[in-house]
């Protein structure tokens, strides 16, 4: 606790000492008085403004309405006799409450079986407009209108509509503080033209593709516009950084009583491919394998019930169109790293199975045959449910191995009661069973919002395990967080407590069996001077964050601080110079070269840079100087401190509308901190093209070359060279119907004998299996045509 109470006052120190330090930056400074609004602006009350006064009848219409009923940038008679129109949209930033730089119309209205949203939107420099014809969901970098709806008005979860310019258009599941997944996918249409004087938009949005109560008239909504080049985001009704969450600042529509999603949804698909692949399930016996033509089918289905309940279920579910990760350092890392879930099948309300430990993570599932889930929402109860199979644990052993043709089963089931205004409480269970095997995990957790500015979160679970050699271990598992929202101070402090027996097999846990504080203070400020408006300077503050663990027996694990004092400038550039302040501390129990227990003091400075200058461009890098532990000592040798440079590097081009260019570059270097001699080197160069032919047509293409070189004489890390390409053709006109024609190449610096044979067939398992070499062999080669379509009833 000591260790506790100095790192909480040092932390404080340090940021009351940036605070001095920058507060008197006299070129940065604030305005003692806010500056009046000139006459003739757009300057609304706080009272019209809050979400809670906010209301709109959304009326029925007699048609569909179309852009030219806003030709001219002007509603035409039938759409303001038939169409709702809501206005005065408020900065959420960089200039909190104040009206958006450009007026921004929406017309809202709906028929039996779609709800539409017309907007304009006006721009003094439309020659400015940030817009490029992209795949789906690749906006974030464009101008954008959006809209959230809240159909249970719950203010908890959403759907998040949006579309660019040129029509493309992105969504996203919303659960709240404020956390959108853009991987969850709509069926909904959308359109958009650019005009002399700005650009309009328009969404249809059928109300088969969203959940809600048929016999409730009322939805939150909240509507948006950004706009990058000023770095701005404006809302209708007023969200303020200053408050938790965006929901619950939603307004509100009236008149969608009869609203139904009832339908059901078949997707089949079907699956026709060429493969050459490195087999490798015996691991001392691999060889390659050839499937010529072969084919596969499979699909999903849907059966929405009650408009609010979702019964999912999918047979041999297929992912051959998904994309390789986006790339992470992960050479020479204590623990292990997050990736985050990229198939369709289990993202579709994944938020309902979100708790504050990780108790589900579905890329421990790698290989399902079957799947079923329910989802959805029962009056204040919210419910999730999922079982499936996994063929991987009986694929990737040998034949003689007990579990070959054995499956995993997966079972998580959610429960989530709303309880008053904003807070709630949840049971969760999640067991995953094998061949006799069982590990479970269940508890409590709950979320408290205590008011505009403060929540409470906390979790109590506990894990019994049965495993395969007959063994057995228990342990409880809990976590706390107290969070205070702002826009000016935000703090976080949260607590972690992972017993010795505690395991989640089916969950992610990155640090395992410690007593775990963190601590995240961070604040900011706003400056209105004329020096700072000169100098496009919209905010500059300081952060500092804290981590601190210890093992079972209370010895300290690490302590990691970062540091940091930042400026934010128009067009989404920002500055910050970094202080990290770590250390390890290191076992002999982990480690068998270590005589006693080691402390390794790990200091780095680094930069971090981020820009989006022109519509065209933007980049982003990291770069940090420093000291890190060689995690990787040869066997029996004790880990030593290195000097480590590390590159995070990302490069953005889109030098023609259709036509979208990323780049990133990971460096790691590490060097001997006392004999400078190298340790080991980790590269990494990723360029992904596309090409969007219409919004529904694109070529993709993706390089990736990673490369690991270790020096041997210091390091156990093995030497690699991998170089993975995929091409793809994708004609995707909505989300479940589409066909793919793709391509997919591995290249590995693997010797192509692939192990040492014996004089009787088969490999030498007392030498290296997979031994890797000068030269690359293709160790996979795919070739595949995929279709897909999607029926709704």
């Amino acid at each position: 606790m000591k260790s506790l109470l100095h790192s909480l006052s040092r932390s404080v120190g340090i940021v009351c000492t940036l605070l001095c330090v920058v507060s008197a930056a006299p070129a940065l400074g604030q305005e003692s008085a806010q500056p009046q609004p000139s006459i003739g602006s757009r300057q609304p009350t706080e009272n019209s403004q809050r979400g809670a006064n906010l209301r709109v009848r959304v009326p029925r219409m007699d048609r569909e309405p179309t852009l030219d009923d806003v030709a001219g940038m002007k509603a035409d008679d039938w759409m303001r006799t038939h169409m709702t129109r809501i206005s005065n949209f408020v900065q959420s930033g960089p200039i909190d409450g104040k009206p958006g730089t450009e007026m921004t119309f929406a017309w809202f209205g709906r028929t039996e079986s779609t709800f539409y949203a017309v907007f304009i939107c006006y721009d003094h420099r439309p020659d400015l407009l940030r817009s490029h014809l992209a795949r789906r969901e690749n906006v974030g970098a464009d101008d954008t209108v959006g809209l959230l709806l809240d159909p249970f008005q719950d203010r908890r979860r959403g759907l998040l509509f949006q579309v660019n310019p040129t029509g493309v258009q992105a969504d996203a599941n919303w659960t709240e503080p404020g956390s959108a997944d853009f991987s969850y996918d709509m069926v909904w249409n959308s359109e958009a033209r650019r005009t002399r004087q700005g650009w309009v938009a328009m969404m249809s949005i059928p109300f088969r593709s969203i959940r809600s109560r048929a016999k409730s008239g009322e939805w939150g909504v909240v509507v948006s516009r950004n706009l990058p080049r000023n770095s701005e985001s404006a809302y209708w009704p007023r969200v303020t950084p200053s408050i938790s969450g965006t929901l619950t600042q939603e307004g509100t529509l009236l008149g969608m009583e009869g609203v139904t999603s009832h339908n059901i949804q078949l997707n089949p698909y079907g699956l026709l491919h060429s493969i050459k692949q490195l087999n490798e399930d015996d691991p001392n016996n691999p060889f390659f394998s050839y499937r010529k033509l072969s084919g596969t089918a499979g699909g999903d289905i849907k059966a929405v019930i009650k408009d609010s309940i979702v019964l999912d279920g999918t047979i041999n579910p297929d992912f051959s169109q998904i994309e390789s990760d986006q790339p992470q350092f992960d050479v020479n890392q204590r623990y292990a790293l997050y990736y985050p879930e990229l198939r369709p099948f289990f993202l579709e309300n994944s938020s309902y199975f979100d708790a504050p430990i990780t108790m589900l993570y579905t890329r421990t599932i790698n290989n399902p045959e079957f799947g079923a889930r329910a989802t959805g929402k029962i009056k204040h109860t919210n419910i999730g449910f999922l079982a499936i199979d996994d063929r991987a644990p009986g694929v990737l052993v040998a034949p003689t191995d007990p579990l070959h043709g054995k499956r995993a089963v997966t079972i998580a089931s959610r429960v989530t009661q709303d309880v008053g205004k904003d807070s709630t409480i949840s049971a969760m269970y999640v067991q995953r069973t094998l061949h006799g095997s069982s590990n479970r995990v269940g508890g409590v957790d709950f979320y408290w919002r205590k008011d505009r500015h403060w929540t409470v979160q906390g979790i109590n679970v506990v894990s019994p395990t049965h495993n395969l050699d007959g063994t057995y271990s228990a342990g409880p598992a809990r976590r706390f967080a107290v969070v205070r929202t702002g826009r000016s101070l935000f703090f976080t402090v949260q607590y972690r407590d992972f017993s010795q027996g505690f395991l989640a097999q089916a969950g992610f846990v990155s640090v395992p069996q410690v007593h775990q504080v963190n601590e995240n203070l961070n604040y900011a400020w706003y400056p209105t001077s004329a020096r700072a408006k000169r100098m496009h300077v919209q905010s500059y503050g300081v952060e500092t964050n804290v981590r601190l663990a210890w093992d079972r027996m209370w010895r300290r694990e690490f302590h990691y601080t970062t540091d940091d004092v930042y400026v934010s400038l128009a067009r989404r550039t920002t500055l910050a110079a970094v202080y990290v302040g770590n250390s390890d501390t290191l076992q002999p129990s982990a480690y068998p070269g270590l005589t006693q227990q080691t402390n390794f003091t790990e200091n780095k400075g680094g930069l971090v840079f981020r820009t989006a200058p022109r519509p065209q461009f933007s980049f982003s890098a990291q770069a940090y100087h420093g000291a890190t532990v060689n995690y990787n000592p040869l066997t029996n040798v004790a880990p030593t401190l290195l000097t480590d440079d590390t590159i995070n590097a990302a490069l953005t081009l889109q030098p023609v509308t259709p036509l979208t260019i990323d780049n990133t570059y990971l460096l790691d270097h590490a060097q001997d901190a006392h004999t400078q001699d190298n340790v080991y080197q980790s590269q990494t160069l990723r360029t992904k093209i596309n090409y969007q032919f219409t919004r529904s047509f694109s070529l993709r293409a993706i390089v990736e070359y990673d490369t690991v070189q270790p020096n041997t004489a210091l390091s156990s890390l093995t030497r690699t060279k991998d170089v993975s390409t995929q091409v793809l053709f994708t004609w995707l006109p909505h989300p479940g119907t589409a066909i793919y024609a793709g391509y997919n190449s591995d290249l590995q610096n693997l010797n192509h004998s692939l192990c040492t044979e014996l004089p009787t067939g088969g490999c030498d398992a007392s030498q290296p299996i997979l031994p890797h070499g000068p030269n690359y062999l293709n160790d996979g080669r795919e070739l595949f045509v995929k279709a897909s379509y999607l029926l709704r009833f």
